[in-house]
């Protein structure tokens, strides 16, 4: 368990973690997909060190805070983890990070208080975890206590506001403004220029046309088309 707050010693142990193969082959096991959770499995064996390893970080906000206040050792940890994209986002200590591999995180990017990139869930009887990527693009700004769900592509631009969850499988467009307590339910589909107002309920398998506005409130069916003429459901 990483106890120390200091920076010269993090920077230590990521650069040990970078040189360990065997931390690195757990890296590169990061993939999207669904593994059985057992730990007798080469590939589920490989997760649980990788995972042991980042909850030695995510868990210690004390560590967090000085690795996220320094732009160096920030792009050292995220590409230890095996992240990939840009590292120019805000994010904050007490966020919920998971497989750094399938993440996105576009230029300007604002992570609020208590983000959660739930790139994996676990199945009902929890012998099965699903894997998936997430997307975020530039100067999208998350208040406090957003969530998304994986293999979720969202544009760039976004407004996400306080508390708003959006669901697995999900695609949002560019400009899309999201009120504060929104559910975007899964597999759902928002387009270009769309506002959600506060405490709208959004079902699965929902597609909303570019240019929508939904007043604060609205609730649509799953399997709903909203078009800016009203709410029809799907053929």
């Amino acid at each position: 368990m990483l106890v120390t707050t200091s920076k010269d010693q993090i920077t230590e142990e990521l650069l040990y973690l970078q040189e360990d193969i065997v931390f690195q082959e757990a890296v590169l096991s990061i993939k999207p997909g669904k593994l059985r959770r057992n730990p007798e499995k080469v590939v589920y064996q490989q997760r649980l060190i990788y995972t042991k390893a980042l909850r030695d970080y995510v868990y210690n906000p004390a560590a967090l805070n000085i690795i996220f206040s320094d732009v160096k050792l920030k792009l050292l940890f995220f590409r230890t983890f095996g992240y990939k994209g840009k590292t120019n986002f805000t994010i904050y200590p007490n966020a919920w990070l998971r497989d750094f591999p399938m993440l996105d995180i576009g230029e300007n990017v604002y992570l609020g208080d208590g983000i959660l990139l739930g790139t994996n869930q676990v199945s009902v009887n929890q012998k099965f975890l699903t894997v998936g990527t997430i997307s975020i693009g530039a100067n999208s700004v998350f208040d406090q206590r957003c969530s998304v769900g994986y293999n979720t592509t969202i544009g760039k631009n976004a407004q996400i506001r306080f508390s708003t969850a959006i669901g697995l499988k999900c695609t949002l467009g560019e400009n899309v403004i999201l009120g504060e307590f929104n559910v975007i339910g899964h597999a759902s589909q928002i387009g270009n220029n769309v506002t959600l107002n506060t405490h709208c309920r959004i079902g699965n398998f929902v597609t909303i046309d570019d240019e929508v506005v939904l007043e604060e409130f609205s609730n649509i069916p799953t399997n709903s088309h909203v078009t800016k003429d009203g709410i029809f459901p799907k053929n």
